[in-house]
């Protein structure tokens, strides 16, 4: 609520409420009318001193916890590490979505098993600790023959989860979106993993290529980032199941620090891709 806002409820209070809470105390009830206008006044001061702690309480909460996201110029540039590159770099533009943490001087490492799965998935299923989970070798894509699924044909990766420190990010790193185009976005937080949360489904077209026998297509994938501000750890998961699917899978990781601490210097690139493709 702003303060204007507080203001005009607070000013509306009818003058007969304040002399009944008068009544209540004694040694105001023989005080001259004078006396209602003045506790008015001050209940409205105090009211408006409550507001602005709440108000400004929230903002810092966002501030310290929350990670931001935006949709970057086509024209900004992030110098992203690429070994095949000469000068080991490339500037990178034209990306769809940014988003990035508060600066975090420590990281507590963190590696996931998956407490459930699809039935389709089965084989990945592991009582195993791990950093990524990925499923690209049950597409007909990025796999063998033998172990693709058929429920996943022309997929690219069904399921892709990999395991982020935020302070990798800080000093205005990002994790970026470069190919799909986000839709619309839903900020929230899952109390049972003490996590805040964005998820969001996005979409990649591409045109008829006549010359090469490819038609016009649509790749589809949802993503999920989870933040877990106090530890300061991050799960990316993000695929082509649906988003059901992915927050069940989310929802049901184990998850264990390794005792590792992780700072800014132990990284040597601070932008990551976060498009679900072939890892």
């Amino acid at each position: 609520m702003k303060r204007e806002e507080a203001f005009e409820a607070l000013s509306g209070l009818d003058d007969a409420w304040i002399a009944e809470a008068i009544r209540y105390a004694p040694a105001e009830s023989a005080r001259p009318p004078e006396r209602i206008a003045h506790m008015k006044k001050r209940m409205i001061t105090l009211a408006l001193a409550a507001v602005l702690i709440l108000a400004l309480s929230v903002t810092a909460y966002a501030a310290i916890s929350a990670m931001s996201h935006r949709v970057p110029d086509p024209e900004e540039t992030f110098r992203v590490t690429w070994e095949e590159n000469p000068s080991g770099y490339i500037e990178w533009s034209d990306a769809k979505l940014v988003v990035t943490f508060p600066d975090t001087a420590e990281s507590r490492e963190i590696e996931f098993r998956p407490g459930w799965l699809p039935e389709e998935m089965a084989s990945l299923q592991t009582d195993t600790w791990q950093q990524r989970l990925t499923a690209e070798q049950l597409t007909d894509n990025g796999g063998p023959k033998d172990t693709a699924v058929p429920a996943y044909s022309g997929m690219v990766n069904p399921l892709l989860i990999d395991v982020y420190a935020t302070s990798q990010f800080n000093e205005g790193g990002a994790m970026l979106l470069l190919y799909y185009t986000p839709e619309e976005i839903t900020e929230e937080h899952w109390d049972e993993l003490n996590v805040d949360v964005l998820r969001f489904h996005c979409t990649q077209h591409f045109d008829a290529m006549p010359k090469y026998n490819m038609p016009e297509r649509t790749l589809q994938q949802d993503i999920l980032i989870l933040e877990n501000a106090e530890a300061g750890w991050i799960l990316c998961i993000r695929g082509e199941i649906g988003m059901d699917q992915l927050i069940r899978v989310a929802k049901n990781l184990e998850i264990r620090e390794t005792g590792k601490v992780l700072t800014y210097a132990d990284f040597e690139d601070h932008y990551l891709f976060m498009d679900g493709g072939v890892g």
